[in-house]
């Protein structure tokens, strides 16, 4: 018992490998459904009817922003496919400028105020700011799936899996 203790104390978790075999294309669970998600890292087909996919999780953390800001940044929520982070720096998108190949910058307005390029449209693997440089001012994350967000000149964000929009909106304040 102490030997599998001890080995699960010094276990690197980072050095997981998420690898799916499939043996079809369609539906929820195929080929073509893990190729569309955010984590999707690389594929190997093995013959017609074999693919095996590789998925990364946090590698975006780990490998970019975990060096860049070291103690100055925190992941405040995550999600299947997202994350919401607290970062400490003098301007967050001059570093987004910088290292543009790491971000889906498509949807900033045109002349934004930061002359961040607009490139790398819906590439699979890549971050987006969802606010597209509106600088989010507040957030609270109770648990999994249950959050709310204010962002500058919009309409507060309320989320709860599994409560209707309707009473989300009249309940939470």
């Amino acid at each position: 018992m102490n030997n599998a203790v001890f080995g699960k104390t010094m276990e690197i978790v980072r050095n997981r490998v998420d690898v799916k075999f499939l043996t079809h294309w369609g539906g929820r669970y195929g080929a073509e459904a893990m190729i569309a998600k955010p984590n999707f890292y690389s594929r190997s087909i093995f013959s017609e009817n074999l693919i095996a996919v590789e998925l990364r999780r946090l590698e975006f953390h780990h490998e970019y922003m975990s060096p860049m800001y070291r103690d100055k940044c925190r992941v405040m929520y995550t999600d299947t496919d997202s994350l919401i982070y607290y970062i400490e720096c003098e301007d967050v998108y001059e570093n987004i400028k910088r290292n543009v190949d790491k971000f889906d910058t498509s949807e900033y307005p045109v002349d934004n105020a930061y002359g961040i390029p607009l490139v790398n449209k819906k590439i699979p693997g890549l971050m987006k700011d969802e606010n597209n440089g509106i600088i989010m001012t507040e957030f609270v994350g109770l648990r999994t799936k249950m959050y709310a967000l204010r962002v500058d000149g919009k309409k507060d964000t309320k989320k709860v899996k599994g409560v209707k929009s309707n009473v989300v909106a009249r309940t939470i304040t």
